[in-house]
């Protein structure tokens, strides 16, 4: 018999997977806020990494061949050189200042998604090292390493199917570095690993599922109805922990 607390984290993992599956990204935005609020950062953060290389896995497997791979390596080296000082940070602060700054940066992503882009457009691929870099930083304290790669991604205006391949591309090696250093961190507890086996059948329905879904659903008010909860979400998290 499960525990309300395990519960609660089937749902949520269960939520973000679907909406990852089916839009390409999301997984991090929607888990690691709301797991903050029942499980610690330290908790939360390893089982993250771990549903997302899962995810990001099938993903790829199946859609591999809409990857444009000659644009994204130098995103994944430097997203990969990031990622230790993102868990360092990880190590080193407290549960409040890092949802503060999860929290800060959600709001920020979402309300430059909600706004648009505009005609704002980067026509070379230079600015793939900073981006990348700040990805991996996010993503080894935060599991938030998909904002830098997903604004990237639309600015360069990748057409929809490369954009869904290519971040589950960038998001394959990132994750597998980040549940290693997480590993290494000693974050990998039994707690960690028993949610994450009860979690893996709702890996494989909700992958399945939104794959369909992605072919079928028009994607653009889908994101604006995300965008917005992460927006309340964030703000929600950020009043939570800040200390008045």
């Amino acid at each position: 018999m499960l525990d309300l607390q395990t519960v609660l984290v089937l749902v949520i993992i269960f939520l973000a997977t679907f909406v990852n599956s089916t839009l390409g990204f999301g997984l991090g935005l929607i888990a690691m806020p709301l797991l903050a609020f029942i499980v610690d950062i330290k908790t939360a953060a390893p089982l993250v990494a771990l549903v997302a290389t899962t995810t990001a896995f099938f993903i790829f497997l199946k859609n591999w061949r809409e990857v444009n791979f000659k644009n994204i390596w130098k995103m994944i080296v430097m997203s990969s050189l990031g990622i230790p000082i993102g868990l360092y940070l990880l190590k080193g602060t407290g549960d409040a200042i890092m949802k503060i700054g999860l929290s800060i940066m959600i709001i920020v992503f979402a309300v430059f998604s909600l706004i648009g882009h505009g005609d704002r457009t980067l026509k070379s691929d230079k600015t793939s090292y900073f981006f990348g870099l700040l990805g991996g930083i996010l993503g080894g304290a935060y599991n938030m390493g998909g904002p830098p790669i997903i604004i990237y991604g639309t600015l360069r205006q990748w057409p929809p199917v490369t954009f869904r391949a290519t971040l589950q591309s960038l998001f394959l090696p990132a994750t597998i570095f980040i549940s290693i250093g997480h590993a290494v961190g000693g974050l990998m507890t039994q707690p960690v690993l028993l949610n994450y086996l009860y979690c893996f059948p709702i890996l494989v329905f909700t992958t399945i599922v939104g794959g369909i879904l992605n072919r079928s659903i028009p994607t653009d008010r889908f994101n604006r109805y995300v965008y917005v909860i992460l927006v309340l979400i964030g703000i929600f998290l950020l009043y939570k922990s800040l200390p008045f």
